[in-house]
Order: structure tokens, then sequence, then C-alpha cells
């Protein structure tokens, strides 16, 4: 039961995101109509994987993943050359020493990630002739089934740590910072850097508490970026870029000891990935 409500309260959460980004669509676009087209995203990078509390040498892991969705791209009243930038889509991706070319094998504990889920990117646009630059900040939120090898793990306390997420699917969210270069019309290329969190388990009433916190500081960047976009939009766009992402990462910090900040819970695991992807737009 808590399980379905979690997952109730998850979609809610996603639909008041994606009622704010309508109304602030159709406020500041022109001519806006959502899911305009579809895209197609291809990711590869590099994970660490970090769990206070624990000292183990867990194995670097390469990071191969898929992203459908619908993008939305429209010019802005903030100026001439600034654009609004939206994707919504679902993502299907595999961590895994297996996929790291750089793996020092039985250095290191091998591990595996699986993880699937849905989240929303949204970026202000500047372009500069046939080249368009759009630094985003996405959020999601994701189901994760990680397993390792655990023969390989000495300390029985530590085996216990990581026992609360092995071979099981466990929910969690991450964030997102990125550069979208659009290249030509329908491809760009997107260096990123990814933080995400796996909850040991659910504590709806701390989680909620935690996430509305969370939201409510988001919610005042992204009004007061609009006031600098007002004034200074070229500017506005990577102030934008730069105040949520450092918001987000200093969240992320904060959940390293308690998955649930600033109540009293257990240690989340965290990992961090850095990626470089290509993405098509029809």
């Amino acid at each position: 039961m808590k399980k379905i409500f979690l997952i109730a309260f998850s979609f809610f959460i996603s639909a008041q995101l994606s009622a704010q980004n309508y109304i602030d669509f159709t406020n500041h676009y022109k001519s806006f109509r959502l899911f305009e087209k579809p895209s197609i995203e291809l990711n590869y990078g590099s994970s660490g994987i970090k769990l206070n509390g624990t000292a183990n040498n867990l194995a670097n892991a390469g990071l191969i993943e898929l992203k459908l969705g619908f993008t939305t791209k429209r010019k802005s009243y903030f100026g001439k050359d600034i654009t609004g930038y939206e994707n919504r889509y679902f993502f299907v991706g595999n961590a895994s020493d297996k996929n790291n070319p750089k793996s020092k094998g039985n250095e290191e504990i091998k591990n595996d990630l699986w993880r699937f889920g849905f989240g929303n990117k949204d970026a202000y646009g500047l372009k500069l002739g046939s080249v368009e630059i759009m630094p985003y900040n996405s959020n999601s939120f994701a189901w994760s089934k990680f397993t390792y090898e655990n023969g390989a793990m000495t300390a029985e306390a530590d085996k216990n740590y990581y026992n609360d997420f092995n071979d099981v699917f466990r929910f969690g969210s991450s964030t997102e910072g990125g550069i979208n270069l659009q290249i030509t019309p329908g491809f760009s290329i997107q260096p990123q850097f990814e933080t995400a969190i796996i909850f040991p388990r659910h504590l709806f009433g701390k989680q909620l508490m935690s996430s509305v916190i969370e939201m409510s500081g988001y919610y005042l960047i992204d009004n007061f970026t609009k006031k600098i976009m007002r004034n200074a939009p070229a500017a506005g766009t990577f102030v934008n870029f730069i105040l949520k992402n450092a918001y987000e990462f200093g969240f992320y910090q904060l959940r390293k000891d308690k998955m649930n900040w600033p109540f009293n819970s257990a240690a989340p695991m965290r990992y961090y990935t850095y990626k470089l992807g290509l993405a098509f737009t029809f």
C-alpha cells in the first residue's frame, strides 16, 4: 500500500511541476503547443557510487542510457534571440563495471545497476547564428535495481548497508545539469552531469515534507531568474542554469547522510555521472 501511495504521490508531484511549466510557457512563449516533436537521446558516461558509512572500493560503472520523449521549443518574449526549451521523457539505462573500459577488474568490487523512470528538462536557449545554446536543468524519478559482488566485501556491517539495495527495485530521484548544443536543426550534443539518490525504504511523511522544502526553494529561484531574464535575457539564460543546478547539487549534498533531510532518516545510495549525449529531434 505504501508503494502504491508513493507512486501516486510521485505522479502528483510530476503533474504539479508540469502544470507550473505549462503556465510558464503560456505566459512567456508564443504559440505554445505541448509535445510538439518526438525526440531520441543516447547517452554514455562514467558513474561513481557512494554510500555514507561504508568504505568499500566499488568499481566505477559505465552508463548506457536511452531517453524517448517529446520536445517543445518556442520563441520567447524575453528577446528575439531567446527561446524556451522543454523535453519530457521516459528513460532506461544500465550502469555496470562491464561497460567501463577503465575498470580495474579484481581490484574493485563489481556492480551493476538497471533503472527506468520519467523526467523533465527545461531551459532558456540563446541563438548564435545557426547554432543554439540551451543550458538546462532536469529532474526525474526512477526505479533502480542495484546488484554487487558481495563475496568481495569483507566488512559484515558494510554488507548489511548494501544488502538494503541489493537485487531489488528501489525508488529514487535525480537531477541533471547540461548544455544542449544544437549544431543543426534536429541534432544536438549534450555534455551532462547527473546526481542521483536511491532510497533504502519509504518514509512517506518525511519524504513529502523534504520534497516540499526542496520544491519551495526551487520555485523561488525560478521566479528570481525570470526577473533577471526580463532585464538581461542573454545573461539570464546562464544565471538560470547556474542557480538552479547549484541549488539542486546543494540538496544532493545535504541528503548524503539523511535521505529525507532535514529529518532524521537513513543514508541513501548516491551516485554521480559524467555523460555525453546525442539528441535527435524529428
